[in-house]
């Protein structure tokens, strides 16, 4: 039965594509990844901020607030959690809230 599929193309697509992906990687060395740390700082910088002036509140108004998705604020708050700037505590209900430890 033949698919229509060559082998041989299919491998140097393949081949081609992990080049292309090896190409993206080098382009995003030093400086994108560095641009990209300077803004989650910053980022972190603001949720903290935000956090402090309301001692409690709920990630979904962190994401709404800083117009980022539920996921890149989990990552955010856990960042956060592990360097010891927050704690985050489940209320009764089970919808988490974020505590305010100390101050960068």
């Amino acid at each position: 039965m033949d698919s229509g599929v060559n082998p041989i193309e299919m491998s140097k697509e393949v081949l081609a594509a992990i080049s292309h992906t090896y190409e993206l990687a080098s382009y995003s060395t030093s400086e994108l990844r560095s641009l990209f740390n300077d803004w989650l700082e910053e980022i972190e910088r603001l949720v903290v901020t935000f956090v402090n002036k309301r001692n409690k509140v709920d990630p979904d108004k962190i994401a709404s607030h800083f117009k980022l998705k539920c996921n890149s604020v989990t990552f955010i708050l856990s960042k956060l959690a592990r360097e010891g700037k927050i704690t985050m505590q489940a209320t009764g209900n089970a919808t988490s809230r974020i505590k305010l430890l100390r101050k960068k």
